[in-house]
């Protein structure tokens, strides 16, 4: 029976997550200790604030808020555009997203790397919005700047059909 009993303390001492050795300490000396369960849940809490925002990525709301000031500078195709922000933890252009515009708004995705090209320099002074464009965007920009660097029309060359055969004439 005393076997049995001490079976339960033990038990019922591990499950509830309490040193049996802090029942000894007098009531101010287990005051004053906070259990690493509640540190762990304001933790949590604390990271949980924001539910928009993903491990170390910013959270959507400020990409929105950037991207709402320096939209002018993106460039559009098919109705969508990516940008980088600036992350400080990595000093770099690492949290990509993709934009999608429609009618009714804007729409915000993270993607892993970018589909497009990015435009270094481009933009206005120390913006921390790094903005893309597609080749075919990029090559109408080469082009335009210089003309005589464009690709010349040549006209294709007349297709050669080979003759098919012909059974032999009969002569008589």
């Amino acid at each position: 029976m005393v076997g049995f009993v001490l079976g339960v303390l033990t038990t019922w001492f591990v499950t509830s997550g309490e040193d049996p050795r802090a029942l000894a300490q007098t009531g101010d000396e287990a005051e004053s200790k906070v259990s690493p369960s509640v540190e762990m849940e304001s933790a949590a809490q604390e990271k949980l604030a924001n539910p928009l925002a993903k491990e170390d990525l910013p959270s959507i709301e400020i990409v929105e808020a950037l991207f709402e000031e320096y939209r002018d500078w993106a460039f559009w195709s098919d109705g969508r555009t990516q940008v980088a922000v600036w992350n400080s933890a990595n000093l770099g252009f690492s949290d990509h997203f993709e934009i999608v515009r429609t009618d009714d708004g804007y729409y915000f995705r993270p993607i892993l790397r970018f589909t497009r090209l990015p435009l270094e320099g481009y933009g206005p002074p120390n913006s921390p919005v790094l903005f893309t464009e597609t080749a075919e965007q990029r090559a109408k920009r080469f082009i335009a700047a210089n003309p005589s660097a464009a690709p010349k029309p040549v006209a294709p060359e007349p297709l050669k059909f080979k003759e098919l055969p012909r059974p032999p004439s009969s002569g008589s």
